[in-house]
């Protein structure tokens, strides 16, 4: 009964429950402070560790030297972290001829302010791994040029790409080589620059893809380098093949060949690549004048007069491709090669704007191939600029950076692949899906002219734009399978395009799924590019 009464008292119950409940108070602060005291040990221990690592993991010292710089740093910097007793580290080193990796283990015990929990201390350990690689570096950058980087992206895109030329000119050094290469790409890669060798182009016109964009004339087709040099002789203006008529660029190479690095051998004519001609449109379904040469629907490059005398005209071709017209009938129906034979006048010149009508349509400035002279690549880096029409075709510029890269023609610069020492690495950027674009109304064509001809050519294995587009997707995704199997680090980027099929591609092309980068903001690609470039030419932890 006396029991029940002080249960159902009020009176000092506050004091009771105090005097119950006080032990639990106290035992969950205690947790708490020395909880919070072993993690801040715990952090400054391994901060002490990063430091002493890094100090001791350059190539350049001296056993004597590493040991000593690792015992300073880590003393130091636990000296002012007194919850830190008894603390001691150790290093491992394993040292290469072009790399050294150290590997570091503390330990201490912390004094803690609460025995009954943990006792009087609590024995922590913590570890760190730091490499410093000295491997010769390969580095290709593969750039889209195409006309939607106009403006804030391909600003940001020449900042950035000085700004990661200037730390790879940083990183060399006596006993490292640092060689770089620019590929900028549209739909095509224009090859008429450093180190071209006519050898790798089909001049007589012995390809299967050379010419047949042109009519036949008595089972002959047309050689676009050929075209080139008529045009020359017959006065066209900026013509004449090596580096004025003919701008550099070059078409895909025929099945299999078209992500390959093969060499071009002219005994197997289809391994040669066959100069880009864009033939002239007709006089016909022309866009509108205010968006002439940019249309997704209509013929984008009328840049000749269509003729009026077939007759004599089929005959100067017939001449050209070295064809006996005597006793035939000559053909007045084959104007397509006639009208490059005499053009009566040209109506836009080929420079100066970057909707460029004629036989050079959409093709960028020239690869800049391996090379430690930083200054000819920044050089090269602010004259690129973009080029509308054609499309996007990031297979071609990957293919391109491949050749770069690859010890065989066409250019044999690189070092053969997987050789002990050389890291090849491949920082690829594009703004948008690969497209195939331009005349889609127009039957003839059903796109502009691109490294693989017309649309309805039939060399993208489809006619349909869309289809088209997704089987460059898969030519992309080859030549990245073909890289990463040569051991080359490949790290890629989209501007503004974060697609879901450009998320796929490119996340999967590169070598670690954390090598794709998507960046909104064309301000912020300088400090990727420098990220991906500290990835690659710096020390670094690595745990």
């Amino acid at each position: 009964m006396l029991l029940n009464k002080f249960w159902r008292s009020t009176s000092g119950n506050f004091a009771l429950v105090l005097a119950m409940g006080l032990p639990a108070i106290l035992t969950a602060v205690a947790f708490a402070t020395d909880v919070s005291t072993l993690m801040r040990a715990k952090s400054n221990l391994q901060n002490a560790l990063d430091a002493a690592n890094l100090a001791s993991s350059h190539l350049g010292d001296l056993e004597i030297t590493r040991t000593d710089a690792f015992g300073r740093y880590f003393q130091a910097n636990i000296a002012e972290h007194g919850e830190l007793a008894n603390a001691q580290a150790t290093l491992t080193v394993d040292r290469g001829v072009n790399f050294v990796t150290t590997k570091a283990v503390a330990s201490a015990d912390v004094n803690l302010n609460f025995a009954f929990l943990f006792g009087n201390s609590k024995h922590i350990q913590v570890d760190a791994a730091a490499t410093e690689s000295n491997n010769q570096l390969e580095v290709v950058l593969v750039l889209d040029n195409t006309g939607s980087m106009a403006g804030a992206r391909m600003n940001a895109l020449r900042t950035a790409t000085k700004s990661l030329l200037d730390t790879l000119e940083a990183a060399k050094s006596p006993t490292r080589d640092v060689r770089a290469s620019l590929v900028p790409f549209v739909t095509a890669v224009n090859v008429n620059g450093d180190e071209f060798d006519p050898s790798w182009i089909d001049m007589d016109g012995k390809s299967s893809t050379n010419g047949v964009n042109f009519p036949v004339i008595k089972g002959t087709r047309p050689n676009h380098m050929a075209l080139f040099k008529q045009l020359k002789k017959t006065g066209w203006t900026g013509a004449g093949w090596n580096g004025t008529g003919w701008k550099g660029c070059v078409e895909a190479r025929p099945g299999a060949y078209n992500i390959s690095d093969a060499a071009p051998d002219s005994a197997k004519p289809d391994t040669l690549f066959v100069p880009y001609f864009a033939p002239d449109d007709p006089e016909i379904a022309q866009a509108p004048s205010s968006s002439y040469g940019n249309s997704a629907k209509y013929y984008n490059n009328s840049y000749l007069d269509d003729v009026s005398d077939k007759t004599k005209l089929y005959k100067q071709d017939a001449n050209i491709l070295g064809i006996d017209l005597s006793g035939t009938t000559g053909d007045p129906d084959k104007e397509k090669v006639a009208k490059y034979v005499a053009p009566a006048k040209e109506i836009i010149t080929e420079t100066g704007s970057t909707i460029t009508v004629g036989p050079n349509r959409a093709c960028p400035t020239p690869v800049v191939p391996l090379t430690d002279d930083f200054d000819k690549l920044r050089k090269a880096a602010s004259a690129m600029t973009e080029w509308n029409g054609s499309g996007t075709n990031v297979s071609e510029g990957l293919s391109w950076g491949m050749r770069v890269l690859s010890p065989s023609p066409p250019y044999t610069g690189g070092a053969p692949w997987k050789t002990p020492g050389v890291s090849k690495i491949v920082l690829l950027l594009t703004d948008g899906e690969n497209v195939v674009y331009g005349a889609s109304e127009q039957p003839a064509t059903k796109s502009d002219y691109t490294s693989y001809g017309y649309l309805a050519g039939g060399r993208f294995g489809s006619d349909n734009q869309t289809t088209a587009a997704r089987n460059v997707d898969g030519w992309t995704k080859g030549v990245c399978t073909q890289l990463k199997n040569e051991g080359v680090q490949i790290y890629t980027m989209v501007l503004q395009s974060d697609t879901a099929a450009n998320r796929a591609l490119y996340s999967a092309c590169a070598s670690d799924p954390s090598g794709y980068y998507a960046v909104n903001d064309p301000n912020k690609l300088p400090n990727v590019f420098l990220e991906i470039a500290n990835k690659f030419s710096k020390l670094q932890l690595t745990n």
